[in-house]
């Protein structure tokens, strides 16, 4: 295998940033509820994230910077469609929830949408 193969891309960076925010969401209906263990695994989840996608930002290009700042934008994007879904189906179907318990799950969407969009989305080169 190729050294390019290991290096960083803008769509992964994002993801890893995407996924890092969305535990980090989790976080406080874990310590709502009194969770302290998974609120102890969510914070140390989060921080392996970060380090691994400042690691991954050192290591990239600046070709790649500038597509980890677009793809940035885009998941911001996604995250807040997530949200704008997950209420109208709450608001649909009646459920009635507190936003700790919505909020991730609307990350969620929003960020497979975003990693969904990155794998449809034609190659760029």
């Amino acid at each position: 295998m190729n050294r390019h193969g290991l290096l960083a891309s803008g769509e992964r960076i994002s993801i890893l940033l995407g996924l890092a925010m969305t535990m980090l969401v989790a976080a406080p209906g874990y310590y709502i509820v009194r969770d302290n263990e998974r609120l102890v695994l969510v914070c140390g989840g989060v921080a392996a994230l970060v380090v691994v996608s400042a690691i991954l930002w050192q290591r990239a290009s600046d070709n790649v910077k500038s597509d980890a700042s677009q793809s940035m934008k885009r998941l911001l994007l996604w995250l807040a469609a997530g949200v704008v879904a997950t209420t109208l189906w709450h608001l649909v179907t009646g459920q009635a929830q507190f936003w700790y318990q919505w909020l991730p799950r609307a990350m969620t969407v929003g960020l497979l949408l975003h990693a969904l969009y990155g794998w449809w989305r034609p190659a760029t080169q």
